[in-house]
């Protein structure tokens, strides 16, 4: 898409949404994306910064979601943040399911919730974000240049994922260009979470 047919694709769903009745406002159509009304309206204005290959993806899978999945709930597992010593694979395998604090999932196919601190990948992931996650068999299938969390030996971290020209080697990027990519070997990634959904705590 190019910039226009972005800009017309944003306008166009949230029209979509208010005429199906599952957003009234602006601000409702950012929460249901987990993104700032700020960021709706400097994507509806063409503002390229906030018109990502994410936020497109987002409102995508809002719309792939039937009409009746708003009343369908899920209570998923958020992710101490005291346990990140420890890797995702880990933790979830050992932790007693009355240990961990629970959410009801605002959309469906989410398996867990972890918040995130930094601003590597920020404007697009806030500090202090929640993001609603959906562990991937990476052996079938990965969406390249989509954010996932990624559980490593050396802890979690969460990175748009791009392909590089070594099939047991991919590269991690951060939204903000204060980060350098880096890459890292596939036999050091214990697990693959798929970014769904971010939730911006205000």
């Amino acid at each position: 898409m190019d910039l226009n047919e972005k800009m017309m694709y944003v306008e166009k769903a949230f029209r979509q949404l208010q005429s199906e009745g599952r957003v009234k406002t602006q601000g409702d159509f950012a929460r249901l994306l987990g993104v700032s009304q700020n960021s709706i309206s400097a994507a509806k204005n063409g503002d390229e910064r906030y018109l990502t290959p994410s936020l497109i993806s987002k409102i995508s899978y809002l719309l792939e979601q039937p009409e009746d999945s708003q009343t369908t709930t899920k209570v998923i597992p958020v992710f101490p943040v005291e346990a990140m010593a420890g890797t995702l694979v880990e933790f979830f395998d050992s932790v007693k399911d009355y240990d961990c604090e629970k959410m009801v999932s605002p959309i469906k196919g989410a398996d867990y919730a972890i918040k995130i601190y930094g601003d590597s990948m920020s404007p697009e992931i806030p500090s202090g974000s929640l993001c609603l996650i959906k562990k991937v068999d990476e052996r079938q299938f990965i969406s390249w240049n989509e954010i996932y969390v990624l559980d490593t030996d050396n802890g979690a971290v969460i990175k748009k994922i791009r392909r590089t020209d070594r099939d047991n080697v991919v590269e991690c990027v951060s939204i903000n260009p204060n980060y350098q990519p880096f890459t890292i070997e596939t036999s050091y990634i214990h697990g693959w979470y798929k970014v769904l959904m971010v939730m911006s705590v205000k």
